[in-house]
C-alpha cells in the first residue's frame, strides 16, 4: 500500500505524524473523531487490517480485513469533511462522529454522508455502527487547503499525479 506524504485525513499533517502513528499502533486514537480520521485513511491507503481491529459491528462482527477489502478496493477516497461532533473526546465513554467522504470509482464520484456511532471499550475507540448515505454523481468541492496543482501528487495518496489520477473526467 502506497505512503501518502500528507494525510489523506486533511489535516494537513504528514501522514507519519497524523494517522501514520495510529495505523502502526492500533487502539490509541485518543478520541472518536481521530479513530474516524484515522479510519478514512485506513480506507485511502488499503489498510484494512486497521479497518477490522478498530470496529466492533454488531450485525457483522466476524467481518475480516479481507471481507472489507473486497467490498471496498474499487474505491478511491478523495476527501473527509467532518461535519460535526457529539462527545466522543478522551473521557467519554462514546460519542458520534458526522462526515463526508468524497469517492471515485472508475470514472464515477460521490459523496458518503454518514453519522458514526463510537464506543470506547476497556480504553479504545471503537466503530460501533453507522447511519449512511450515499449520494452519486456529486460534485467536489475543494476547499482552500485543498488546491492542487496538475502536477502535484494526487491528495488521495496513489502516488500518481493529480492530472493522471482524481483529475482525469
Amino acid at each position: 500500500m502506497p505512503v501518502p506524504v500528507n494525510c489523506p485525513c486533511g489535516t494537513g499533517s504528514p501522514y507519519e505524524m497524523c494517522c501514520g502513528m495510529y495505523h502502526n499502533n492500533p487502539g490509541t486514537a485518543p478520541t472518536a473523531e481521530i479513530l474516524m480520521r484515522s479510519r478514512y485513511t485506513a480506507f485511502a491507503i488499503g489498510d484494512f487490517d486497521y479497518i477490522a481491529v478498530t470496529q466492533k459491528i454488531k450485525e457483522t462482527p466476524d467481518q475480516s480485513s479481507a471481507d472489507i477489502k473486497d467490498s471496498n478496493e474499487n474505491t478511491q477516497w478523495i476527501k473527509l469533511e467532518i461535519n460535526e461532533t457529539e462527545e466522543g473526546l478522551e473521557k467519554d465513554k462514546a460519542g458520534v462522529v458526522a462526515f463526508s467522504a468524497h469517492f471515485k470509482e472508475g470514472k464515477h464520484i460521490g459523496r458518503l454522508s454518514e453519522r458514526s456511532i463510537f464506543k470506547k471499550v476497556k480504553g479504545q475507540w471503537l466503530y460501533i455502527s453507522g447511519e449512511h448515505e450515499i449520494q452519486k454523481n456529486t460534485p467536489l468541492i475543494n476547499s482552500e487547503a485543498m488546491k492542487t496543482g496538475r502536477n502535484d501528487p494526487c491528495l488521495c495518496g496513489s502516488g500518481k499525479k493529480f492530472k493522471k489520477c482524481c483529475a482525469v473526467n
